[in-house]
């Protein structure tokens, strides 16, 4: 009986020890559970969360990027607000969040103020300063911008995000670029070619050729290639790949450059900068001036040289260039409401007889190689010994009085006529068109920048007549640009240009701050330019130590050697007589050049023949004449295509046609990294630089 119950109690013992176990895990379990449940609750509320930041923080960059929209558009067109308290209540995206899952309220993280971002516009840097992102390396006057905005959401989770972006709305120099495209660039040098300076293209690039290297940034909004066969081209091919020192160059899909003027960067508007302003920016007008008015080179240059009214090719012939007369205008924003005075000629030629005699002032003589040994005095005139052979016709009709004036100049400007082979090849055929130049003597300029002579019958005599044009003076400083405009029309045979002869020093007159020559038309440059000042000479040499800041600005840049003469520039066999001249000369150019160039266009063999429908290329930029064989051709500039040209349009052909190539020694001029020694009325263009981005 005692065995018994000792069993009983022991079963007992072992059953509520079961239970008990049972009873712990199940507590455990309910526990892990309960954990478990907690977990995932919190981890959902987390997640939840989380992506409601992310979201906020999307909501919150849109408010920046619509502000920085809105900024930027006004910014290109010229009319960016100093306010940021404008751009930060007019444009947020409340209107936009329709269709927006979540709706937002957005706030100023400054100050927590609702309906509004925080956004702050910076001075004008008042001198340049570095750049940021793909223009590291390159300086602009800015003005640094933040915009930041917190977006919380109106439902749901109160998770708001504050996203913070830093920028830069720079005006960058043009001529800081060793090379600037606002089209597709093509190069394809045959000979060695060093590219120290950044390049950068609107379009795309193209470098063909295992010849040239690029040492420094090379950036393309479009596609950037390093192939042999030109993309922009069919068809035509470099002879290989080039060389790049920087990693990762080039680079493609870069942020676009807007050009000063025309529309969405098109080069055929962009064009415009260099042609007669608009109406509503029209010279002599008060908005000429102003900040967008002086976009256009016209308005911006300190004198103003046309030979309108009498735009014609009449009175011009290969022997005494005359043509129509010329008025010269000195600009001045300050002198509202005449802001252009009349700069009084200085050089007429006249006639006192019947027969036409034609006799030059006691001002100044008019200057021509023609003349050089036909000067005598007599009844208070200057005439020439041949006067007799000269015709005139910018007057019709008999003449029944004395002294009728036949043309009215001044002693640094003429009219010249000579051939371009180039522009009338048509498959060596030709004619060459006959092209009618106003010239520009820079030497003789400078005597009429500096001279305070009454009269003065030197050959480069000059008068007082710039004492008329600098007592009006509201600038402060000394004359550094002139625009030209030549009225002679267009056309299949005759081409209107500038030529610039004498340009070995700039203009004295104009100090440190160099000259700047513009125009629409075609510039010939005749010789060395910008080649040495009173302390010293850079000739024949890629170093700049002795230069000026110089720019030339027009529809197409060609150099002429000092070998070159008019006289044989019609000659149609250039095997015994090369079109110009018996040969080039070595020639050396120092200055920033913006042109305009002839595009690929693979139908242009059908009609020329031999180009394939190249452009010709970066190495063909400055276009030549002459037989250049074995001879060089040193330039030290900035390279700049805006445009499309627009008169001088025929292709390039392949050298040994109408010129055969120099020997090119280009380099990129370093001074133009230097504010001061920027030339006058070079473009710049607008970018906005991304900098820091952060969201909170």
């Amino acid at each position: 009986m005692w065995i018994r119950v000792k069993r009983f109690k022991n079963y007992q013992s072992r059953a509520g020890y079961a239970l008990l176990v049972t009873m712990t895990f199940l507590a455990m379990m309910l526990v892990v559970f309960t954990t478990m449940m907690f977990f995932t609750t919190s981890n959902a509320k987390i997640t939840q969360r989380n992506n409601q930041y992310n979201a906020s923080e999307a909501a919150a960059e849109a408010a920046t990027e619509m502000v920085l929209a809105q900024m930027t558009h006004d910014y290109e067109f010229g009319s960016l607000s100093n306010s940021g308290a404008y751009y930060g209540t007019s444009f947020l995206p409340t209107n936009n969040q329709s269709s927006w899952p979540i709706q937002y309220s957005y706030s100023n993280p400054s100050n927590n103020a609702s309906g509004q971002i925080y956004v702050s516009i910076g001075p004008w840097t008042a001198s340049a300063v570095a750049l940021n992102s793909q223009f590291t390396g390159l300086y602009g006057e800015e003005q640094d911008v933040t915009i930041a905005a917190t977006a919380t959401p109106a439902t749901g989770a109160p998770v708001p995000s504050t996203v913070t972006e830093t920028l830069q709305f720079a005006s960058i120099p043009l001529f800081q670029f060793a090379i600037f495209y606002n089209m597709n660039l093509e190069i394809a040098a045959a000979q060695t070619l060093n590219i120290v300076g950044p390049v950068y293209s609107n379009g795309g690039i193209w470098s063909g050729s295992d010849t040239i290297t690029f040492s420094s940034t090379v950036s393309a909004v479009g596609l950037a290639t390093n192939e042999v066969d030109d993309p922009f081209c069919a068809g035509y091919a470099g002879s290989g790949r080039s060389q790049y020192v920087l990693a990762s160059q080039p680079t493609s899909d870069n942020d676009t450059l807007t050009m000063p003027v025309g529309t969405n960067n098109n080069p055929a508007s962009v064009e415009a900068i260099i042609n007669i302003p608009p109406s509503n920016y029209a010279s002599d007008t008060s908005a000429a001036y102003t900040t967008n008015g002086e976009l256009y080179i016209a308005n911006a240059a300190d004198l103003f040289l046309t030979n309108y009214p009498g735009g014609t090719n009449q009175g011009w012939n290969s022997t005494y260039q005359v043509g129509a007369p010329m008025a010269l205008y000195y600009q001045d924003a300050a002198n509202g409401p005449n802001y252009l005075t009349w700069c009084t000629n200085d050089f007429y030629l006249v006639s006192n007889t019947f027969s036409k005699s034609v006799y030059a002032t006691n001002y100044i003589p008019f200057y021509s190689p023609a003349y050089a040994n036909g000067f005598q005095a007599a009844n208070g005139f200057l005439f020439t010994n041949n006067v007799t052979t000269l015709q005139f016709t910018n007057t019709s009709g008999p003449e029944t009085g004395t002294n009728i004036v036949w043309y009215m100049g001044y002693s640094f400007l003429t009219n010249v006529l000579f051939y371009d082979w180039r522009e009338g090849w048509h498959l060596g055929s030709g004619p060459p068109k006959v092209v009618y130049a106003t010239q520009l003597d820079l030497k003789a300029l400078n005597v009429w920048m500096t001279n305070n002579a009454a009269n003065n019958n030197d050959i480069y005599g000059g008068s007082n007549y710039n004492a008329q044009c600098q007592s009006s003076f509201h600038k402060s400083r000394a004359l550094d640009s002139m625009y030209i405009f030549n009225a002679v029309s267009l056309s299949s045979t005759a081409l209107p240009a500038v030529r610039v002869m004498n340009g070995g020093m700039m203009p004295v007159n104009m100090g440190s701050r160099g000259f700047g020559l513009a125009t629409a038309m075609p510039i010939y440059v005749w010789g060395d330019y910008n080649v040495s000042n009173s302390l010293g000479s850079s000739i024949s040499q890629n170093n700049t130590v002795y230069t000026e800041p110089a720019a030339l600005m027009g529809d197409a840049v060609t150099i002429l050697s000092d070998g070159w003469q008019d006289s044989k520039s019609s000659s149609s066999n250039s095997s015994t007589d090369t079109r110009g001249g018996p040969s080039a000369s070595q020639t050396t150019i120092n200055a920033g050049c913006m042109e305009g160039i002839v595009e690929s266009n693979t139908n242009n063999p059908a009609s020329e023949g031999t180009s394939d429908g190249y452009s010709g290329g970066v190495e063909n930029f400055l276009r030549t004449l002459e037989d250049w064989s074995s001879v060089k051709l040193w330039y030290n500039g900035s390279i700049v295509v805006m445009f499309p040209s627009q008169y001088a349009t025929n292709c390039w052909q392949q050298t040994g046609y109408y010129y055969t190539a120099p020997s090119r020694s280009w380099a990129f001029d370093t001074n133009f990294m230097i504010q001061a020694d920027l030339p006058p009325l070079m473009p710049q263009a607008k970018g906005v630089i991304r900098g820091s981005w952060a969201a909170q």
